[in-house]
């Protein structure tokens, strides 16, 4: 019988709500959201000789952060050009820089100074063509790319694609070698450990009311409570409640459905993963897969819809996914299934910053293992004032739209849109 629940959760010790301790009466500062952003944010911020509260309505890393693929690495979503002609030369190649290398040497930093085991391995991640003259078009943004940074990554034809993945699906691709898989809940229960130790409070089930703005600070009105506090950082990217409303309404939640397979074996998945390679795709339906930490089973996730789709529905979408990478698979059991909630701009740029004196990090469109922790470490800086805090993600956009108010009401006639998109693609991929 399938679970409906994340496979790494069975893998990791989870950490307790933390209902015990009542709320301080005041703090420094106080994070809304014990995940990657919030979690990384406290730690720097703790590091720093402030007082620091982390509040979730839930327990601690208890939304994408523990839920996602398992994949980190650099990345940008905008070509160069776009970044360039949106942002400027300057500030477009210190994006890439952030995203792409400094962002990757942080977090590696952290896991190796807080003995964070999350099952790293540098497994490289394989992003296949749909597409026959996506190769051209990916080899001269690469040139490009690595022409202004030290990327470590090359092109594979679709003859020799069978090197990182035993699929005939794509049309060749790009391998980004120093790009790693890890157990996301490791990642983040680690984070959380990191920043107990550096004497952060963190407080599961301790949903945020309100804010009100204060003559020294904010008071903070939560289920437990009210809190005062100097400065609020909200780290909720797509958990945002509407009650948060100026955020809210600059990231949307886009849901990211995965299941697991049933024990395969090692050498059936090192037939289907020669490499052991992370596996991506370009097209719009956007499958990404790869091996399990201990090489037996396959994580696959993608988008099977735009909405928070009845499970049923999603698992059927998935086990069809899987079954057209790999149709040597076969009929196979689903050990596990279950989603979580991307954060995604409408600038498809995350964003740090400030609105109306409340900070936030968010907006990382489906990159948050490497960006979140990264973007949070910046934005606890920039609120204690340290110029180290200085990121070109601060130079970046979080607009809104004014057709979205409380929900993401579009998202369903996206869905049909896309659906649309990926039958005309297969209809005319060549």
């Amino acid at each position: 019988m399938t679970k409906l629940k994340p496979y790494w959760w069975e893998l990791t010790k989870r950490p307790a709500a933390s209902e015990q301790q009542a709320l301080p009466k005041e703090v420094d500062i106080l994070i809304v959201g014990a995940g990657l952003t919030g979690l990384s944010a406290a730690r720097t911020a703790a590091k720093a000789g402030q007082s620091v509260l982390v509040v979730d309505e839930h327990s601690p890393g208890f939304g994408a952060s523990s839920r996602n693929g398992g994949m980190l690495g650099g990345g940008h979503k905008l070509s160069i050009a776009e970044m360039t002609a949106r942002y400027g030369e300057h500030i477009a190649l210190e994006l890439l820089r952030e995203a792409h290398l400094d962002s990757g040497k942080f977090v590696r930093t952290v896991m190796a100074e807080e003995a964070i085991d999350c099952d790293y391995d540098q497994v490289g991640r394989f992003r296949g063509f749909w597409h026959t003259h996506e190769y051209e078009t990916t080899a001269r943004e690469l040139e490009q790319l690595q022409k202004l940074l030290p990327i470590e990554a090359s092109l594979l034809s679709q003859a020799q694609q069978h090197q990182a993945v035993a699929s005939d699906l794509y049309r060749g691709g790009v391998v980004y070698h120093q790009h790693a898989a890890i157990n996301p809940a490791k990642w983040v229960f680690g984070l959380h450990r990191a920043a107990v130790d550096h004497g952060t409070l963190i407080q599961g089930n301790t949903a945020v009311l309100g804010l009100q703005k204060s003559s020294h600070g904010y008071l903070v009105n939560t289920v437990r409570g009210m809190v005062k506090a100097g400065k609020v950082l909200l780290a909720t990217n797509g958990y945002t409640p509407p009650q948060m409303a100026a955020l809210h309404r600059r990231v949307f939640p886009v849901p990211s459905f995965i299941i697991t397979t049933e024990n395969l074996g090692r050498e059936r998945i090192k037939q289907l993963f020669p490499s052991d390679m992370m596996v991506v795709e370009s097209r719009a339906r956007h499958c990404y897969y790869r091996p399990s930490p201990d090489k037996t089973r396959i994580v696959f996730g993608a988008r099977a819809a735009l909405f928070d789709a009845p499970e049923k529905f999603a698992m059927g979408q998935l086990r069809k996914l899987l079954r057209q990478v790999f149709p040597q698979l076969g009929q196979i059991d689903i050990s596990h299934s279950w989603r979580g909630f991307t954060g995604f701009s409408f600038e498809f740029m995350p964003h740090v910053g400030q609105i109306d004196g409340v900070w936030h990090a968010a907006g990382y469109s489906g990159n948050g293992n490497t960006l979140a922790p990264w973007l949070g470490h910046k934005a606890a800086l920039q609120m204690i004032g340290d110029p180290a805090g200085e990121t070109a993600f601060s130079h970046s956009a979080l607009k809104t739209r004014w057709w979205y108010h409380n929900r993401a009401w579009f998202l369903p006639f996206a869905d049909l849109a896309f659906r649309g998109r990926d039958f005309w693609s297969d209809w005319s991929r060549s």
